[in-house]
């Protein structure tokens, strides 16, 4: 039953299935904590590695940095990514926030409140965080945040 959650959540999330093609992968190696206070899923395991934790008031599913990877594999491009430049890249993979200044190319379907794979030009994840902005705000200004980094590849 938590597998089944996790797996509608996933697929709601993303899209494309991904939730089924996780599970079809992970299945034996998933595992999950659940609060003893709310009796609710608070974070994903796979392979003993942090995957995500569940945001309650969205519901959504954060990914760390390894949750990333699993997710982007499934991912063509560029769904769900923010293409960063090069000099921001060591700043986002120490954990700060990206700036819309520094985003060069981005899904089109990205919308507040998403998590997105922050990636270099060469599609290499650098972060995982939650999208400020839509798609089309952080294109057109020039100063702000664009996303919030929840999980980076410093922290791995």
């Amino acid at each position: 039953m938590v597998l089944q959650i996790i797996k509608s959540i996933l697929n709601y999330q993303y899209g494309d299935k991904i939730g089924d093609k996780i599970l079809e992968d992970y299945k034996e190696k998933i595992k999950v904590e659940i609060s003893k206070k709310t009796n609710r899923i608070r974070r994903i395991y796979i392979e003993d590695k942090l995957f995500g934790t569940i945001e309650p008031t969205t519901g959504f599913i954060i990914l760390s940095y390894f949750g990333g990877l699993i997710v982007k594999k499934y991912l063509q491009y560029p769904k769900y990514r923010v293409v960063i430049s090069e000099e921001a890249a060591s700043f986002v993979e120490k954990g700060k926030s990206v700036f819309c200044k520094f985003v060069i190319d981005i899904d089109q379907n990205i919308l507040p409140n998403d998590v997105v794979l922050v990636v270099d030009k060469n599609d290499n994840l650098i972060a995982t965080g939650v999208a400020l902005l839509s798609a089309k705000e952080i294109k057109e200004f020039k100063r702000g945040v664009a996303v919030k980094i929840k999980d980076a590849r410093a922290f791995y």
